[in-house]
This record gives C-alpha cells, structure tokens and sequence, in this order.
C-alpha cells in the first residue's frame, strides 16, 4: 500500500478493486478490501502491526470489493442493496471462481462464508470513527448499489467503479443516465482526490474522461441498434470498444468476455422503452 495523506493508504497495484485503510484516533477503517485470499492475508498482517481494525465499509456488491471481508472479525458497512446480494450468492460458484486465481486460493477458501455487512443504509450515512468522518453516499451507476465514501478530514473521496481510471470500464450492469448523474455528484464533493475502484489515484480533472467513455459506449451500441442488428447480432459484431484502455490487473484475455457482457446489456438500454430515443436526451 502506498501513503496518500498523512492518514490513508491505498492499493491500486492488485486483482480486485482498489481498497484503503484509514487511520484514526480510534483504530483502522478498511474501504473495500482484495479479492484474493492470499492478498488479503497479507493486508490482515499488515493492519495488526498498525493498530486495531474497527469497520469494514464496502462501496459495491461485486465480488472483488468483498470478498476479503471474511478475513477480519469486524463489523462491515454498506448499501442495503450490497448486503442482498452477497446473502443470495452462489457460494459454491464464489469460491469456485475466486480459487481459480492461484495455486495457494483455495486451501484459503475451505470453509468460506461471507461476512456481509451487518449495517446498511439506503442513501446515506455518516461514520465517526476517532476523529474521523466517513460519510458514504449512494450513486447508482456501475451498480444500482454503488455508494462513493467521503474521507472528509482527508479530502478524500472512495468512488468505488463509478470510476475506472486508465482501465477498460465495465459496464454489464449499469444504467449509464443514472451512472452521469452519480458523475456529476462526485464533481460537487468537496474531496479533490479519487480514489476509483480500478486504476490510479485520479482528482476531479478525470470526471471528464470517464463520462465520455460512458457516453460514446452508449452511442456505439446504439449505432447497433439503428442499423436493425439483433441483440445477438451486436454480442457478436460490437467489438471495437475494450482498444481504448488496458484491462486492469490480472484481467489480460478478458477483453472479449467484458466487451459481450457489456454490448448485452447497453442493448437493452437503448431498447427498452422510451429510452431509445428519449434517452438520448439523459447523457447528451
């Protein structure tokens, strides 16, 4: 992990999410955490020789922001939605997937259960931890469950995949209207540092960046559309989109499979009702 204020450090350089450890007057708050169990060990190590962990805060429902949380005996904090969804995950296919990223995984992994978060809020809620203000925000986008967490002492801003720095965005299950307006949210924080859920450190210069992409993803698909091409057929023929950036750690050869999944859901974007053309209006 590397030193970003005089109390937070980040990792941006392992498979999964970014994550971060806030140090307090109070003891230790982790946002998100690494997707492998055997980096994770390695955090937890790491946490012990700095203090006492207190909170786990969790910015998303995919797998790669909590999947770690079973390592700490600690209370985890997220969108109610995120806890849903951890509750209804298919353990056997989690662990499955998880232990296929290397060698040491899966003896890590025998007797996994989750720790989903024991408290949620719906659209936001502040966390006092020391003298430390953690105030996290839901903004759908990514997810319908995203949530940015604001370090307010710190200037910091945790923007979980509502940004993708310098990496490909995925976008398999977005709603790029409501992700822009999350975007827009994020410029108004008072935190001038972002941390994204993959990629590096950013400030609110990439916002801009970030937005384009959403936008001309949309327009690409939507070109699919208006040329009379089926859902399969633009799954099929829509390939253009995943030269722009890299993938991100440890994702080399996934490019086809991010580029299929979100080709199939922006088709169904464009195409459900009222959006195809009165949703050009939403991002324009």
């Amino acid at each position: 992990m590397r030193q970003l204020t005089a109390n937070v450090l980040v990792e941006t350089g392992l498979r999964g999410s970014n994550h971060g450890l806030v140090t307090t007057s109070d003891g230790l708050v982790l946002i998100d955490g690494p997707f492998k169990p055997s980096d994770t060990l390695r955090l937890k190590a790491e946490i012990e020789r700095r203090g006492r962990l207190r909170y786990i805060i969790n910015t998303e429902p995919h797998g790669d922001h909590w999947t770690s949380n079973a390592f700490f005996d600690v209370p985890a904090i997220a969108h109610a939605g995120v806890r849903s969804r951890i509750l209804g995950t298919d353990l056997a296919e989690h662990v499955a997937r998880v232990g296929s990223f290397g060698p040491d995984e899966p003896k890590l992994l025998e007797g996994y259960r989750p720790n989903a978060p024991a408290i949620t809020f719906e659209d936001e809620m502040t966390l006092h931890v020391g003298h430390h203000t953690f105030r996290m925000v839901h903004m759908s986008g990514h997810t319908p469950y995203q949530a940015a967490v604001i370090v307010e002492e710190e200037g910091v801003v945790f923007t979980s995949d509502n940004i993708f720095c310098k990496v490909h965005t995925w976008l398999q299950e977005a709603d790029p209207a409501r992700w822009l307006q999350a975007l827009d949210r994020l410029r108004r924080v008072g935190a001038q540092t972002l941390v994204p859920g993959h990629g590096p450190v950013c400030d609110k210069s990439y916002l801009k960046e970030q937005e384009a992409f959403i936008r001309e993803w949309v327009d690409y698909v939507r070109g699919g559309v208006d040329r009379g091409l089926t859902k399969d057929q633009c799954v099929e023929t829509l390939t253009a989109m995943t030269d722009r950036y890299p993938m991100d750690v440890e994702q080399e050869g996934y490019a086809p499979r991010v580029m299929r999944m979100n080709v199939a859901n922006l088709y169904d974007y464009v195409t459900r009702a009222g959006i195809h053309e009165a949703g050009k209006g939403v991002y324009r």
